[in-house]
């Protein structure tokens, strides 16, 4: 049942309708709200994983190319996930591929995007373990952005209750109370990354982070997962395997984070933080061809000459003019001549001596 009718009494929030359908394009394509908040979810958890890069030592550029690989392998685990334990409902191929139609399960999601992720980490040489830990933090901001799809879609909602928050759902009418299990679930995970965030400086080995990440999401599905209409799980044999999956999940996790805080592996160790980010393969060579025109340590650097210049003395500043030396006179005698009367000049002062002589 299609349910487009949604209201929250004990919140004073009253009945309004929800469209699921953002815009068409045409009258067969349309562009629905869940599309919308899912591409926004991707978005927002990309770039901060992108932001967090640095510090577990992984270059931005390596964060899209996880990325555009890992994705699409996580919508089809999530989607082979979904087909596995409700196998029974799809009669034909066409109606496994109808995704559309809905039917994608996080879990699957999970672990096809870090199957993923782990073949490229090895052909780039990245450790897997500090991705884990990077990519925890992205899952958990993926989840609470993108359960609020559900909201649009008016759908994974739980059981009938009264409790204060309880969301009223119906079509067209409100028909019954349930637990609001979107709300619950992206709260949970809001709460998990914000302690996740304030222990990050923190770790001690590498891929603890991911460990309290399936740890804390593993706890709160599995207290969510009986509050959940038995529409919206998934049944192998008449098990729940979800709630299975995330008790054990959870349950290994805390083991294993335990061990390792106590034992101290020193391959795990983490290393220190990086002060500079990581740069791209295309600033690397630039780099390396700017170190290279550049002169090394204790060569001597040659610099242009040029012409001294010549302090124009300011007017009125005597020193200046005293201090200024006196163009030579051209044509000079030789120097023992300097001073010495000439011939001439000899001549005529005997003659003027003479008449006082005689």
């Amino acid at each position: 049942m299609d349910y487009n009718t949604v209201s929250f009494p004990g919140l004073g929030i009253g009945e309004f309708t929800i469209n699921p359908t953002a815009f068409k394009i045409t009258d067969n394509i349309t562009i629905e709200w869940y599309a919308i908040i899912i591409c926004a979810a991707i978005f927002v958890a990309y770039f901060v994983c992108d932001r967090l890069a640095k510090r577990f030592s992984i270059k931005g550029d390596d964060i899209l190319d996880i990325l555009l690989i890992g994705l699409p392998a996580g919508f089809v685990g999530a989607r082979v996930w979904y087909i596995l334990g409700d196998l029974q409902s799809f009669d034909s191929l066409l109606d496994m591929i109808s995704v559309w139609n809905g039917g994608l399960a996080i879990y699957g999601g999970i672990f096809g995007g870090c199957l993923a992720a782990f073949f490229v980490c090895r052909h780039k040489k990245i450790s897997f373990l500090n991705l884990l830990d990077l990519g925890g933090i992205g899952f958990m901001v993926g989840q609470i952005i993108g359960r609020w799809g559900n909201f649009f879609n008016v759908e994974v909602f739980g059981v009938q209750t009264d409790l204060p928050w309880r969301m009223g759902v119906g079509v067209d009418c409100i028909a019954e109370y349930v637990h609001p299990l979107f709300l619950y679930e992206s709260l949970w995970n809001l709460l998990g990354l914000l302690l996740i965030l304030g222990y990050m400086d923190f770790r001690r080995f590498r891929g603890e982070l991911f460990l309290m990440y399936t740890a804390w999401y593993g706890i709160g599905r599995a207290w969510m997962e009986p509050l959940r209409d038995s529409a919206y799980n998934l049944h192998i044999f008449g098990i729940r395997v979800n709630m299975v999956l995330a008790i054990l999940l959870a349950v290994a996790a805390i083991a294993l984070f335990v061990i390792l805080r106590v034992k101290k592996p020193e391959k795990l160790r983490v290393l220190s933080v990086p002060r500079k980010e990581p740069v791209s393969n295309y600033e690397a060579q630039f780099e390396e061809l700017r170190e290279q025109d550049e002169p090394g340590e204790g060569e001597p650097t040659e610099e242009p000459q040029s012409a001294p210049e010549e302090d124009s003395p300011e007017p009125g500043d005597e020193s200046a003019e005293e201090a200024e030396p006196e163009a030579a006179p051209k044509n000079l005698p030789p120097e023992e001549d300097i001073g010495a009367p000439s011939a001439e000049d000899r001549e005529e002062k005997r003659k003027e001596e003479e008449p006082w002589q005689k």
